[in-house]
């Protein structure tokens, strides 16, 4: 068999540079597996595998969070914004003419 057959659906290359990877790392392919869908199990998804320039749907996601973002309220500024409690109730009492 060649070197650039696939073996068990992937790359013989790409298996050899993952194995590589988990080598560095203290990790066997199983070991990596298990680790994999103990994730799976525990998220119920499988978002987690896919960058997140591949996601499906992102685009979607992305333009409803800026339509809410886009709806919100900016916050109004008022002179009491930068005045202690007791400077509020003085200038509040002072506008009543009680001061």
């Amino acid at each position: 068999m060649d070197d650039a057959m696939v073996t068990a659906r992937m790359a013989a290359e790409k298996k050899r540079r993952g194995a590589s990877v988990l080598t560095r790392d203290g990790l066997s392919a199983s070991q990596a597996i298990n680790l994999m869908y103990d994730r799976l199990i525990d998220e119920g998804e499988a978002d987690f595998l896919f960058s997140s320039d591949a996601r499906p749907g992102d685009d979607a996601k992305w333009a409803a969070a800026a339509r809410f973002v886009d709806a919100l309220t900016s916050k109004r500024s008022s002179r009491f914004d930068d005045m202690t409690k007791a400077e509020v109730r003085r200038e509040r009492l002072r506008a009543k003419g009680l001061m």
